[in-house]
């Protein structure tokens, strides 16, 4: 019996779960996995994915976790996005015609001289070599092809992802290479919608990651008060974002997708 697995929410890792458990928000981790794939004795294993993307190494272990595995089917439902991108290359990949997959370049914040600008750039450029490996695998084009795909953030359709060899086939088409959902300008409509939902993706801001890894010993019991927890909490999170900052500056840089 085949063994469902959801990518869903932000990838994290998995030391920070319990602040998303916390404010209930979707969030997948790499023992997330791990533990489905325990479990799976060899079963064929599912994944649904519907991610913004989140921490590339965790991704990274994910992908690398499916593909030792090797008898992986996914399907790309919703969104894909970032390092959620990675993890829908480390199988046979079906995205439905509604869905959508994006690649950018690696960021990361940093504080620093010259020194430690050119320090980070050397490191997201290795970093995004790293990561265009897996569209490389996938569809067998180029470094090149890949790194370029990422400088330009692109955004696809299922239909733009199968040209591209990134995904195997898409759902529901009777033609895999005509049809309706195959219209450049239903296709237009489709990543501008899905740019404007993605900038729209509740995140927790990293001023309130920050701030719950400092004091998870003093945070209210889920039983208290839900209004005036959460209200505490927001009236928190600009002065956690200044805080955050200044805690970039102190500890350095902060890598994340």
């Amino acid at each position: 019996m085949p063994v469902e697995i959801e990518v869903r929410g932000t990838i994290v890792p998995d030391g920070d779960k319990w602040i998303y458990d916390y404010f209930e928000q979707p969030c997948t981790t790499a023992a997330d996995i791990r533990n489905k794939i325990r479990s799976a004795n060899g079963d064929v294993l599912e994944v649904s994915v519907n991610s913004p993307g989140g921490d590339i190494f965790v991704a990274s272990e994910i992908y690398t976790a499916l593909k030792n595995y090797n008898n992986v089917k996914i399907k790309v439902t919703g969104l894909a996005a970032s390092a959620a991108s990675v993890i829908a290359m480390a199988g046979y990949c079906e995205m439905s015609p509604t869905a959508q997959m994006m690649v950018h370049n690696v960021w990361t914040f940093q504080s620093g001289d010259y020194r430690d600008m050119d320090s980070a750039s050397d490191s997201l450029k290795k970093a995004n070599r790293s990561i265009a490996n897996a569209y490389c695998v996938k569809s067998g084009m180029s470094m090149e092809a890949a790194l370029k795909m990422m400088d330009e953030t692109t955004w696809m359709t299922a239909h733009d992802a199968r040209a591209l060899g990134l995904v195997d086939k898409v759902l529901f088409s009777v033609d895999d290479e005509e049809g309706f959902y195959q219209n450049q300008l239903f296709n237009s409509v489709l990543k501008e919608n899905a740019k404007a939902m993605y900038a729209a993706i509740p995140r927790l801001s990293p001023g309130v990651i920050a701030k719950m890894r400092e004091s998870r010993e003093n945070v209210p019991d889920k039983n208290e008060n839900q209004e005036n927890k959460l209200k505490v909490l927001v009236d928190q999170d600009i002065e956690s974002a200044k805080a955050y900052l200044n805690y970039l500056k102190l500890k350095g840089k902060v890598k994340n997708d």
